[in-house]
């Protein structure tokens, strides 16, 4: 719940009524708040009772009920590809380029701790901008969106000297785990806690690359795991088309909703789409993980039903139409991919080692 009843982009969640009054669930707590609002014309000093401190004192409730707010403002950057299936936490093998909402718990302590004052000093500032707005609206806003970017690049900085300091990066993954650890524990994770595969060095690649190449997914208007199949499919072959995202950038995107739909043929639609490594080698993984077996059966599950069979028409009919109109994506892009996403493609936790399937 938030103060203003935004959404997550600072959007109103309800409009106003015929009257003008406000509506919604929250109307009657909205017209209470509008009684302390010292904005200008928002009423007459004379008739405005003296009552800021206690909007003051209702916002502060409002906002601590988040406290990670830095961590919440860092996060919006894998929010496009972030997946919540509590399933996929539970996957002993590492997923290519996967990324759960589970993760963030342990990557943020472990990078703002190396990131100096920076944290605490937008900390501050956050504190201070909440005491007069939602918290929602505050993350919105320009000032946030600057402190955001410098997040981003602060993150990349640490996760770059990182990967050249095997003594450093251990640490880095052991403060990590801890702390993921942690927030597993008060989840009711299917499986239990003891599951759930620790973070290595492959997702340290792929942290890397989601943050380096997180800028472009702007351009596409929602996350992947959000998507219908045909949405998602009609999203990388516009985004291809167009030339306006990197194809590394949409690897990783789709990669996303195929764990989360979870259906090989998918795989082979997005193989035909892009021909690179980090989703040959998803697709791959999961096409070894769906195989039918003597009862038809599948050991990894789809969302809320049964077994991957690979047999919805619509979806052979999208693989079909992929299929005959060739790779969408030239050569020379399909090669350049040294950087920033070999590791997150090709590692398992040691430099060279190769994906579950990967070719």
């Amino acid at each position: 719940m938030t103060s203003d009843c935004t959404g997550l982009n600072g959007a109103p969640l309800d409009g106003p009524e015929p009257d003008g009054a406000p509506a919604g669930r929250y109307a009657a707590f909205r017209r209470f708040l509008s009684r302390f609002d010292h904005r200008p014309g928002a009423a007459r000093a004379a008739e405005r009772p003296p009552g800021l401190p206690v909007r003051a004192m209702l916002l502060g409730l409002l906002s601590s009920r988040r406290q990670a707010h830095t961590r919440r403002l860092w996060a919006r950057w894998l929010e496009p590809v972030m997946l919540r299936d509590p399933v996929l936490l539970t996957i002993a093998d590492p997923l290519p380029g996967c990324i759960r909402v589970l993760d963030t718990a342990g990557w943020w302590p472990a990078l703002s701790r190396r990131m100096d004052d920076l944290p605490a000093t937008l900390q501050t500032r956050l504190d201070n901008r909440l005491a007069d707005g939602a918290l929602d609206r505050v993350l919105a806003s320009p000032e946030m969106v600057d402190w955001a970017e410098t997040l981003r690049d602060r993150s990349l900085t640490v996760l770059d000297a990182l990967r050249t300091d095997p003594a450093a990066l251990a640490l880095f993954l052991e403060e990590a785990n801890t702390h993921r650890m942690r927030a597993a524990s008060a989840l009711a994770i299917p499986g239990g806690v003891v599951a759930l595969r620790p973070l290595d060095g492959a997702d340290v690649e792929t942290l890397t690359a989601a943050l380096r190449l997180s800028d472009s997914w702007r351009a596409l208007g929602g996350r992947a795991p959000d998507m219908e199949i045909d949405e998602l499919l009609a999203c990388v072959r516009g985004a291809l088309a167009d030339d306006g995202i990197p194809p590394e950038a949409m690897a990783l995107f789709a990669v996303a909703g195929l764990y989360t739909r979870r259906d090989p043929l998918l795989g082979a639609a997005l193989r035909a789409l892009l021909p690179l490594p980090l989703v040959d080698s998803a697709a791959a993984w999961l096409t070894a993980h769906s195989e039918e077996t003597d009862g038809g059966v599948s050991d990894l599950p789809l969302p809320g039903g049964g077994p991957a069979h690979g047999s919805d028409r619509g979806l052979r009919d999208l693989f079909e139409a992929a299929r005959r109109s060739g790779p969408s994506l030239p050569t020379a892009p399909a090669q350049r991919l040294a950087s920033p996403l070999a590791g997150a493609m090709n590692a398992t936790g040691a430099p060279g080692a190769r994906w579950p399937g990967a070719r």
